[in-house]
């Protein structure tokens, strides 16, 4: 019997060894969700899935949904974090600390475009964008914001509006967080601690 193949991009968040060389991938894809899957052999170094499923990289992956689980069969690399932003560990340690905060809080497999495209173009500005140290301050509130919001967790106000009512992510408005910095950065602890994640 043949199983139907889901292909879509993911981000990968992190994974867990299983047995000698497998490995379950724990992903945010962009069609379905929250996926942990597993793949077979992958720790091998002879394996063409093990560069395209490192933490914090961005793939189009082929699924199989199994009896118990998903099975990767198929994975190529778009982006990674470490291969992007190499050298630059603010940046970099930043975002892994949104990809961290993804894994806090996203719950099974659900699609959510929007906080995809998010995370997405949050990626794409730091490829072609270099970020002074308070740049980066505002960026990660920014992206947190989004976040929280895409999921449910902060509602919009007369504070945060400016910034949840766009995808844009440009120097302009990563400026504008700088004076309500501290105001924004109250809403999303509050957002965390509401939660209870």
């Amino acid at each position: 019997m043949s199983h139907h193949q889901y292909h879509t991009e993911a981000f990968v968040l992190g994974s867990m060894p299983a047995g000698e060389s497998n490995k379950y991938i724990d992903m945010f894809t962009a069609d379905l969700g929250r996926v942990r899957a597993f793949a077979r052999s992958v720790r091998e170094m002879r394996s063409k899935l093990r560069f395209s499923l490192q933490h914090f990289s961005l793939s189009e992956v082929s699924l199989v949904r199994g009896k118990e689980v998903w099975r990767v069969v198929g994975a190529q690399l778009k982006h990674s974090l470490h291969y992007d932003i190499p050298n630059r560990h603010g940046e970099r340690d930043m975002m892994l600390r949104l990809f961290s905060l993804l894994r806090r809080l996203l719950n099974g497999e659900e699609e959510n475009k929007s906080l995809f495209r998010t995370i997405s173009d949050a990626l794409s500005f730091l490829r072609e964008n270099v970020l002074s140290a308070d740049e980066v301050h505002n960026f990660e509130c920014l992206i947190a914001l989004r976040i929280l919001y895409n999921l449910g967790y902060l509602a919009k106000d007369t504070e945060n509006t400016r910034f949840l009512d766009t995808f844009d992510v440009n120097k302009e408005l990563i400026s504008l967080l700088s004076p309500m910095r501290y105001d924004i950065v109250k809403q999303i602890n509050l957002s965390l601690q509401e939660s209870q994640l």
